[in-house]
C-alpha cells in the first residue's frame, strides 16, 4: 500500500513538472512572437487546465 502511494505521488510530480515545462515552453514561444500576456490571462489559464486535469 505504501509503494502505490510512493508511485502516485512520484507520477503527480511528474505530471506537475511536465505541465511546467510546457507553460514555459509556451511562454516562451510567446516572447520569441512578439506577444504579451498580463498575469491576470496567466493565472486564469492556468486555473482553467487545473480544472480540466480535474
Amino acid at each position: 500500500m505504501l509503494a502505490i502511494k510512493a508511485q502516485l505521488a512520484k507520477e503527480t510530480s511528474d505530471i506537475a513538472k511536465l505541465e511546467l515545462y510546457r507553460l514555459i515552453g509556451e511562454g516562451y514561444k510567446a516572447m520569441q512572437d512578439g506577444r504579451t500576456s498580463t498575469i491576470e490571462e496567466v493565472r486564469e489559464k492556468v486555473e482553467q487546465r487545473r480544472k480540466e486535469r480535474g
